[in-house]
Formats: structure tokens, sequence, C-alpha cells
């Protein structure tokens, strides 16, 4: 005989269920897998982990968009460095460059200023934005 979802619940919630079909034996254990409780606790420090990892995984998107925002400077400038060298027909002369030789601690200033500011950027006043 085949029941309905309705009639095999009614029955069971009576105490009458009937188990003459495959469908109202599998009701049966499938009802009575849900009544059971589950038997598996959370680790002590699930919620700090968990926490920790969507930490990591914003912390893990920053650096593509970081890389990205670097690669189109780069070609930006690659790009615009090619239209002017085209325009104003530059010719390479090693000798444009012998103005620099009198300023290397200039030059080493300048490459380290550069870099600390980058630094300070990310550490110091990116961290004082987030809040």
């Amino acid at each position: 005989m085949n029941y309905t979802d309705e009639d095999l619940q009614k029955k069971f919630d009576d105490g009458n269920f009937p188990l003459d079909s495959i469908d109202a034996q599998a009701y049966h254990k499938v009802f009575d897998a849900l009544n059971r409780e589950p038997e598996y606790t959370l680790p002590v420090y699930f919620a700090d982990r968990l926490l920790t990892l969507i930490e990591s995984k914003g912390k893990a998107r920053e650096i593509p968009s970081d890389n990205f925002w670097l690669g189109l400077g780069l070609f930006s400038f690659i790009i615009a460095l090619i239209v002017a060298f085209i325009l104003t027909g530059f010719k390479l002369s090693v000798g444009a460059f012998r103005f620099f030789a009198g300023y290397p601690g200039l030059i080493i200033f300048g490459i380290a200023f550069i870099l600390v500011l980058n630094w300070v950027d990310k550490k110091i006043i990116r961290k004082v934005e987030a809040f």
C-alpha cells in the first residue's frame, strides 16, 4: 500500500506506524535519524579559528588588489614613456645621466625616503583609517 508523506507522518505521530512498504520503512528510518541529537561537538577554539581564517582571507584579497594597481601603474607608465619617446624623437645617450653622478647621496636618500613613506602608509595610515 502506498502512503503519502502526510499519511505516514500522521500515522507515526499516532503511534500506528505501518511497515508494510519500502517507502514506509525508509520514512521510519529517516524520521528516527532526524529525531536523534547529533553526537558532534565543536572544538573549544572553533570561533577563534574561524575569525582568524576570515581575517586572513580579507588580507589575502588586499594583496592582489595592490598588485593589480601596481601592474596597471607600471603598464600606464611604460605606455606614456613610449608615446613621449615617439612624439619627441628621443635619442638615448649616456651623457644625459652624467648630472646624477655628482649626487649619489641625494639619489640614495630619495629612494630610501620613498620606501619609508610607503612603509608608513601600509603599517600606520591604513590601519588608522580602518577605525
